[in-house]
Formats: C-alpha cells, sequence, structure tokens
C-alpha cells in the first residue's frame, strides 16, 4: 500500500513507525463516507476493533448514554432484544462493551479468534448504523426511563436501567463532586452536562428527542473507526465497505465542541451530598481547587503537566501533597489529571475537611507553589516521578485489558479533537525532552504560568448534608405525585397500558430464527486443554522459588509471600493496618520521603498486602500470606533488593504524627469506599457469613473501621499500644523460614536474579525472633446473618450465599457454564430488564463459596425473591444444542484472557499455593466443555441448599433497608 491508494474504498492517507507501540500505523478515510479509521499493525493475536463517535449532550437527560446502551438492544441483521446479551454468552471475546465520555460514546470490543473477531465487529456496526430503537420505543423505556404503574391505585413510579445506573453513580460524593467541577469549569459547552444522565432530567428525554440524536450524531462522517493487531486489513476493509460504510454518504455533522474561555478570577462554589442521617457530618467536607491548562494536542504541556502532578502530589514525598497534610486541612489529599476532554484540567481535593477550612486550603495551595517557584522544585522528586513514568511507559501492562484497548482509548485523546492520534503513543522524545528541562526552570515556569497565575479555575466547597436524602425521596415522591394527579382516567391507563406491553415485551422470548442470526463459534473452534502455565520450583539458599520464564522486556516481577498464620488473632486487624503503612514511614536508614524517591527512582512499584490464598476444593482452609510485590528492570535488581530488605527490616514506627496522618488517609479512603465500591463491601461481609477465610478477611474490611474510628478520634490515648502492635507484627513476620519467593523473568536473567537476591536473604536471616514464631490455631468461625448496611445511597446491593463444600456439594465445570448462564440470562432478566438495576452476576470460587449480588439495584425483596428463586429456574431450565453451545463457550472466555508476564507469574504461583494443579484444572474444563442441560438442572438442589442458608448483606439506601427489616436479623450503620 502506498500513501493516496484507495483500497476497498478507504484512501490511505499515511504510513508510519511508532516504535513505543511495536506497530505500523495506517491511517485511512472512506472516501465515500468520510469516515476515518486507523489501524496498528502488529504480531499481537488479541485484536481490538472500536468505533467511536464524538456525541456532544446539550443537557442532563443523558441521551449518549441511554442510546450507548440502546443501540445494543437489536439491530436491522440481529433483530433480537438485546444482541450484546447473546455476544457475551457465546463468544470468545477478550473485552466486549461500550463506554460514554463527556464527549464521546465507544463501542470497542477484543478478541484472539478471528472468527470470533469478525462475528463481534459485524454485530457492533450494525447496531450503531442500524438499531432497532427507530421501531421499539420501548427500547427507550428499558434502558432509559419509563412512568411504571400496574394498577390505577399504585402510586406512579421512575423505572429504568440507566436511570437506577445513575441514581447509584451520583450517590458517590466524588462522582457528584467531579458533575460539579466539569459544570463550573465548563459553563458555555458541553461539558456543563452530564453525558452519563441525572437521575433528575432524565425524565425530560423523549423518545423523539433519543431518535434525533442518534440521527445526528451516529453518522460515519463523525465515526472514529480504530483497529490493531495481527490481521489481513484489506480483508477488514473489504468488509466494513461493502457491508456498512459504502451505504452512506459524506454529510456535514456539527459535532465540534467549542472552547470555554478562559475566566478573568477564580470561581468559588459551595455545595452539598448526602449522608446517612445516623451518619457523623464532621470532617467529611470536600475542597477542591480545579485549573484548566492545555487544549488537546498540547503534548508536551500535557506530559509536564502529568510529570508535575506525579512530583507534586500523587507520592508520600510530594511536597504540595505534604503541605496540605501538614497545615491540618483534612485526612487526604488526592489528584486528578483529566485529560479525556479538550481543554483538560486538575483537580486537587482535601478529603475529611471542614468547610470553613476553604479559604486557608487555598493559601496554602498558593503559598506552597510559590515557594516552589521561588526556590526551585527538588530535582530529585522530579527525577524520580520522570523514571516512574518511563517504567510505566515501557512496561506497558494494562493488567486484564487489551493493550490495543488502552491504546484506542489514549489516541482518542487526540483524534476526537483533529489532532494527531499518533502522538499519544510516542514517548521516547517526551522523555528526553522532559530529561534535558529538568537542567533548566521549565518546570518553576510552568508552575507560575499555569498553577499561580491561572485564573481558568473554579475552587469547590462541597459539604456533607444529613437531610438532603430525604428530601430528594420527599420531592421526588411529591413530583411523582403531581404529575399523577394532573394525568386524566385515559393517561394512567396509558402508562398502565405502556407499563404492561414493556414487560410482555421484556418475558417474550427471542425466536429461534432471532436467536440463529448472532453467529455462533462451534466447540470445536475450543481448545479442549487448559493453557499451560509454567511453574518450575527452585531453591535459592534454603528458601523456596517459584519461578515462570516469560519474556518480560527486561523487567524481573518478584512477589515475596511470608506465610502470616504467625499473627495472633488479636493482632489481624493490625496486620492489615501494617499493610497499608509499612513504607510510608521513616526506616532507620531513611525518611520515608527519602525512601519514596529511591523507590520511585529504582523500581515500577513496591506494595504490601495480607491475603488468604485458600486451598482449592476446602470449605475452611486458611492460608493467610503477608505479600510484597515489586518490579524493576533488571539492571535494578541491586537498588531494589536493597530496598526490600531495609523496609522489612528497619522500619520504624515511632512518628506519631505521621502514623496518625496514615490513619486518616485511610480512613478517608475507606469512607469514601463505601459509595464507592459498594458491590465489594457487600460481598465482603456476605463472605464472613460463609467461610472462615471470609471472617479473617473481614477483619481487613467493614470490620475495621470501628478501630480506624477509635484510632483517629482517640489516636493519644491508643498511640502507644497501637506504634507497640505495628512493631509486633513487623517482628513476626519476615523470616526466610516462612518465605516463599514468586519470580517472572526471562530465562537468561534468572542467574543474576538469584545472585542479586542473596543479599535480601541474608538480612532477613537477622530476624530471629520471628524464626522462632510459631503458627496461630485461628478460632475464626462464620456464623448465619442476615445484614442490613445503611447508607446514603440511592440504590441497593443486594448479596446472598453460602459454601457448597460445607452443604456436601461439590464444585465442577458445570458451575462456570452457571455463572454464565445466571447472569447472562436469568439474573439479566428478572433483575436488569424487568428489575430496572444496573446488573448482578454470580461468583463460585474453588473453595466452594457461592455468591450472588445484584448492583445499583432499585429493589431489595423482590431480588432476594429472584435469588431463591433460582432454584426453581434451574429444575425447569431448557436449552437447545445451539444455547448450550453458547453457554459454555461464554464461559470459556472468562477463563482463557490472555495473560501479561506479570499475571502470568502471579496466577502461576497462585495456583501453586491454592492446590490447583494442571490435571484439576484440565477435568474442570472436561466438564465445563461437555456441560448438558440435564448438568444444570442437577445443580437446583446445590443452589437450593445454599439460598436456605440464607445468609444475606444488603448495603443500600437506609430508608429501603428499613422498610425490609424484616429480612435482616441486624441492622447497622456503615460509618457508625
Amino acid at each position: 500500500m502506498q500513501v493516496n491508494d484507495i483500497i476497498h474504498g478507504f484512501r490511505l492517507l499515511r504510513q508510519e513507525q511508532v516504535k513505543e507501540a511495536a506497530s505500523e500505523a495506517f491511517e485511512f478515510q472512506h472516501v465515500k463516507s468520510g469516515a476515518r479509521l486507523l489501524y496498528l499493525k502488529n504480531t499481537d493475536d488479541n485484536k481490538v476493533f472500536s468505533i467511536s463517535f464524538r456525541t456532544p449532550p446539550t443537557d442532563d437527560t443523558g441521551v449518549p448514554h441511554i442510546i450507548e446502551h440502546s443501540t445494543l438492544c437489536g439491530s436491522r441483521k440481529f433483530p433480537l432484544k438485546e444482541p450484546f446479551v447473546e455476544l457475551v454468552k457465546g463468544s470468545l471475546n477478550t473485552f466486549l462493551n461500550a463506554m460514554t465520555y463527556p464527549d464521546k460514546t465507544m463501542y470497542p470490543v477484543a478478541s484472539c479468534n478471528d472468527k470470533d473477531f469478525h462475528n463481534l465487529m459485524d454485530v457492533y456496526l450494525d447496531a450503531v448504523f442500524y438499531p432497532s430503537i427507530y421501531d421499539n420505543e420501548e427500547i427507550l423505556m428499558q434502558e432509559g426511563w419509563h412512568y411504571e404503574i400496574e394498577s390505577p391505585e399504585e402510586p406512579l413510579k421512575y423505572s429504568g436501567v440507566v436511570y437506577n445506573e445513575m441514581k447509584g453513580a451520583l450517590s458517590s460524593p466524588e462522582d457528584l463532586l467531579e458533575n460539579q467541577v466539569m459544570r463550573e469549569l465548563f459553563p458555555d459547552n458541553t461539558y456543563s452536562c452530564e453525558s452519563g444522565g441525572n437521575p433528575k432530567a432524565i425524565p425530560n428525554l423523549t423518545y423523539q428527542q433519543f431518535i434525533d440524536f442518534h440521527k445526528k450524531y451516529y453518522s460515519p462522517a463523525n465515526s472514529y473507526i480504530y483497529l490493531y493487531g495481527d490481521m489481513d486489513i484489506e480483508e477488514q476493509l473489504a468488509f466494513i465497505d461493502s457491508e456498512y460504510l459504502s451505504h452512506f454518504d459524506i454529510v456535514e455533522v456539527d459535532s465540534a465542541i467549542p472552547l470555554q474561555a478562559a475566566f478573568n478570577e477564580v470561581k468559588q462554589v459551595e455545595d452539598s451530598y448526602p449522608i446517612g442521617e445516623d451518619e457523623p457530618e464532621d470532617s467529611r467536607t470536600f475542597l477542591s481547587y480545579n485549573l484548566v491548562m492545555a487544549q488537546a494536542g498540547d503534548h508536551e504541556l500535557i506530559s509536564a503537566i502529568g510529570l508535575l502532578e506525579q512530583a507534586l502530589l500523587k507520592t508520600p514525598a510530594a511536597p504540595l501533597r505534604k503541605a496540605l497534610i501538614d497545615a491540618g486541612l483534612g485526612m487526604d489529599v488526592s489528584s486528578h489529571f483529566e485529560t479525556n476532554v479538550l481543554q483538560p484540567y486538575l483537580s486537587i481535593t482535601v478529603n475529611g475537611a471542614e468547610a470553613d477550612k476553604a479559604g486557608k486550603f487555598r493559601q496554602v495551595l498558593h503559598d506552597t507553589l510559590a515557594e516552589l517557584v521561588e526556590n526551585g522544585i527538588d530535582r530529585t522528586i522530579l527525577e524520580a516521578a520522570l523514571n516512574l513514568m518511563e517504567f510505566q511507559l515501557r512496561e506497558a501492562d494494562f493488567g486484564s485489558y487489551p493493550k490495543g484497548l488502552i491504546y484506542n482509548i489514549m489516541l482518542m485523546t487526540n483524534w476526537l479533537y483533529d489532532k494527531d492520534p499518533l502522538e499519544k503513543l510516542r514517548y521516547e522524545a517526551d522523555l528526553q525532552d522532559l530529561r534535558s528541562k529538568l537542567a533548566t526552570d521549565y518546570y518553576e515556569q510552568l508552575l507560575k504560568k499555569y498553577f499561580l497565575e491561572n485564573n481558568f479555575a473554579v475552587s469547590v466547597v462541597m459539604k456533607p448534608d444529613k437531610t438532603l436524602a430525604a428530601r430528594q425521596e420527599a420531592a421526588l415522591a411529591e413530583e411523582l405525585a403531581a404529575k399523577k394527579a394532573a394525568m386524566s382516567e385515559a393517561e394512567i391507563q396509558a402508562v398502565i397500558e405502556n407499563t404492561a406491553r414493556l414487560k410482555l415485551r421484556q418475558q417474550t422470548p427471542d425466536s429461534p430464527e432471532a436467536l440463529a442470526t448472532i453467529p455462533l463459534l462451534k466447540i470445536e473452534d475450543i481448545n479442549p486443554e487448559p493453557k499451560h502455565i509454567p511453574l518450575e520450583e527452585r531453591q535459592l539458599d534454603g528458601v523456596k522459588v517459584l519461578y515462570t520464564p516469560a519474556e518480560t522486556n527486561g523487567i524481573v516481577y518478584l512477589n515475596l509471600y511470608f506465610r502470616a498464620d504467625v499473627i495472633p488473632q488479636e493482632l489481624v486487624p493490625y496486620a492489615y493496618l501494617f499493610s497499608d503503612i509499612i513504607g510510608l514511614v521513616d526506616t532507620e536508614s531513611s525518611t520515608y520521603e527519602d525512601m519514596t524517591n529511591r523507590v520511585n527512582m529504582h523500581t515500577g512499584g513496591i506494595t504490601f498486602s495480607l491475603e488468604n490464598l485458600t486451598l482449592e476444593g476446602v470449605a475452611d482452609s486458611l492460608q493467610p500470606v503477608f505479600k510484597v510485590s515489586a518490579k524493576a528492570f533488571m539492571r535494578k535488581l541491586p537498588e531494589l533488593a536493597e530496598i526490600i530488605g531495609e523496609l522489612l527490616n528497619e522500619t520504624k514506627f515511632d512518628d506519631k504524627k505521621r502514623l496518625l496522618e496514615l490513619l486518616q488517609q485511610n480512613r478517608s479512603e475507606f469512607e469514601l469506599e463505601m459509595l464507592q465500591s459498594p458491590v465489594q463491601v457487600a460481598l465482603a461481609r456476605l463472605n464472613s457469613f460463609i467461610s472462615k477465610a471470609g471472617a479473617y478477611n473481614e477483619q481487613g474490611e467493614l470490620s475495621s473501621y470501628p478501630l480506624l474510628k477509635e484510632l483517629t478520634d482517640e489516636f493519644e490515648a491508643n498511640a502507644e499500644d497501637f506504634c507497640g502492635k505495628l512493631a509486633q507484627v513487623m517482628r513476626l513476620l519476615f523470616s526466610t523460614s516462612r518465605l516463599t519467593i514468586g519470580v517472572t523473568v526471562q530465562e537468561g536473567d534468572y542467574a543474576a536474579f538469584a545472585e542479586g537476591m542473596k543479599p535480601l536473604l541474608l538480612k532477613l536471616q537477622e530476624n530471629v525472633e520471628a524464626d522462632r514464631a510459631e503458627a496461630v490455631a485461628y478460632t475464626f468461625q462464620p456464623e448465619n446473618q442476615q445484614e442490613g448496611l445503611l447508607s446514603s445511597s440511592q440504590v441497593q446491593y443486594v448479596a446472598k450465599g453460602a459454601n457448597l463444600y460445607r452443604l456436601g456439594y461439590e464444585l465442577t465445570g458445570a458451575y462456570r457454564v452457571l455463572e454464565m448462564l445466571l447472569k447472562y440470562e436469568y439474573f439479566w432478566i428478572k433483575i436488569r430488564v424487568q428489575g430496572g438495576a444496573y446488573g448482578a452476576m454470580t461468583r463460585f470460587s474453588s473453595d466452594g463459596d457461592m455468591m450472588f449480588v445484584s448492583y445499583r439495584d432499585p429493589n431489595l425483596a423482590e431480588t432476594v425473591a429472584v435469588f431463591d428463586g433460582t432454584a426453581e429456574f434451574l429444575r425447569n431450565f431448557e436449552a437447545s444444542d445451539r444455547e448450550m453451545v453458547k453457554y459454555i463457550i461464554g464461559a470459556i472466555s472468562g477463563i482463557d484472557t490472555p495473560l501479561t508476564p506479570r499475571l502470568l507469574g502471579a496466577t502461576a504461583q497462585r495456583m501453586y499455593f491454592r492446590g490447583v494443579t494442571y490435571e484439576s484444572r484440565q477435568k474442570r474444563r472436561t466438564e465445563l466443555l461437555k456441560t448438558t442441560v440435564d448438568d444444570i438442572r442437577a445443580l437446583a438442589p446445590a443452589i437450593e441448599a445454599c439460598m436456605k442458608e440464607n445468609n444475606l448483606c444488603v448495603l443500600g439506601n437506609g430508608t429501603v433497608v428499613k422498610e425490609n427489616a424484616g429480612l435482616f436479623s441486624k441492622l447497622t450503620n456503615v460509618l457508625d
């Protein structure tokens, strides 16, 4: 291909190497339709396709978000109610979703299977260009909002998936704060609108507005198509052209986003967020300072500001963070540099503050920045931040997310605004440029111009309000009552009929003919054998080493596992706090600031955690380990070993001021987690009712909050005891006699690794007390409970479960199929489609724990009833051979996810500790691949037994939970 060649309707605009992404880039434009297309050619078999549209909202009705949901509810070629769900059930995808941003909507898919990849691309292209929304108003009702009433006597209510999703999202004070910040920073353009939708405004969206939005923005001329990976690009271009783009002509789409004019002076705003009536208001205010600093395409400036944020705010050594903490303004400091908008902005927020400190907050910010400009920023801090940035860029490890997907999201921050997308993938010149400027006053001048002298800013005070939630609920009830009162009998009857019509559509299964339109792989397309996860057992100076050879690009991934069964039961909560504190306080040789800089200078990060590696097939196994995870370039291994040795042997717990700061930060993060990650909170609590390991783990979850509260509220009285317990935990843990090393590194680097680790092992042998420590006989016992956790959330998170092994049942491969079947069939229909919740899922762990959970759920008792009805659903389960193949393939996709080198080694080590063998994996896989309808039905007694155990935990709206008090044995205020 040559530049200006036309290949299957696409003109090649440019072709360039992008060394940093190990790719060759081809940028095209479709001649007839005007669609843009970018292809990154490389050897990655985890292929990615995405089509994105610029979708700027003009109000808070959430129309971009609702259309994102709705386009995947049937299309021209795939006339099902929900092709997306059918795809998930029967695809080997490694990613399948859609995302709404403030100004764009993205539809990405990924798969390692060529046939599957083609199928996914076909369904998504048909969905966005030919959705069924034009023929079925019920799609808006289901996914967006509708009035719901089944008889004239009932009160009117709103329902809808996005409506309830956003009630959950905007229950979080952080999301409310972000919403307010964007509204104030960009009052004159699209960013002042909530693209996800505000529940107060969502019911204002009409069907005509919904359709008009799609007509306007979902045109090829307004699209950004992206392909990544090892594929026949001409074949893909031919398909996209002939099946889709050739049927459209270029049209003018006015989707450009105007620039927000800068302010003449900093704006100051106050707002509030709801908390529970029984929650404390003290130290719950957010103080936030937000500055617009650049425009998309200002690549050098954006990179430099990102570096400054890391250096000044993101680490314990960061001077601006330290100044805010030392000023006693609040419990914690956070920051976020938002680059997914036309005009990127930086947010600096103090959590756990008081409203009357807003002035002092701004003064400390100004004074600290002015001092840094005048006296200069410590180059050690800047260089450490730059080294960490370089490590992360070169590593390019995005966990379970496909690399090509993250590249897509990155380049859209330029491409969407007609800037060079490839610039976002290149970093070599950036790193060299940023490093060369360390010798100049470049960074100080940036601080002066974009921080100190920048009035394009807003200061926000977000205060807690105990009565706000009740006032909002009352206002909503009054609004709905007024709307119903204004309706005629005929209008009320129309709402009843619409409700019935929607429910009938939801309950009516797709025809076999419609289901057959979704392309499906065959069982024969699945490898009958599990992936080989390499692991070799070796020895190093008497310590067991679990070694995974992998191509790591010169990086060593290290995990140190110390058996933690020597921690006395009463110290377990302190051991969890210890894992949060170590590395953030002084050692005998270094201040914590110096240590932070050394870690960032020489490594890719060091983390600490207390985990339970339970045994496969055993109901109540307890295998607590203290895990030290680290990564570094091999050339930095000596420094890494020295740093870890110092942290594990020399950490001190005598700086009470610093310990109080860390406890307050921990408490602040915990309080935010209640509404930021409520599913995890509910599941952890439920798990503590089910298994010994769950009861152990809960010592670091919600059960630890009273201790955190006591330690922060009465620190002086408890300080000596607390310091002593942290020191005791450290003395007990770190011994080579209880150490197992996990390492992932290239084969040729293992000898150097082994040699580099010897100084660390020698240092650990100095801990004689830990060598003498004996294992503890823990008495953690799960107790059957039904607990309601009261919060200010507008929705519920309903969790119910039990342990299969304890009830006498075995965990077979069929349960993986059941996970897929329940999540995307029974629960999807009953809880999401009909109940209006955002979703529900199942979790079966290899130690037998079984848990169901719903999230962003407007219901409570109704969802419990759905869970309880699962066994009956299974007894009557029917499915064709084709449907069973679909569920099996969907289940396999969750097992065969590609692993980065880091995850490969971590997975191998986890399997080793849990006793998961290749033979057991093969047995489960064979069972999974051979699962039949009868096998699914045979699971009904086990599920019924689990539900009858009646272990229940619900985290939700205080009023709703209290209204359902009969379901619970106790009610708990989550922050009391």
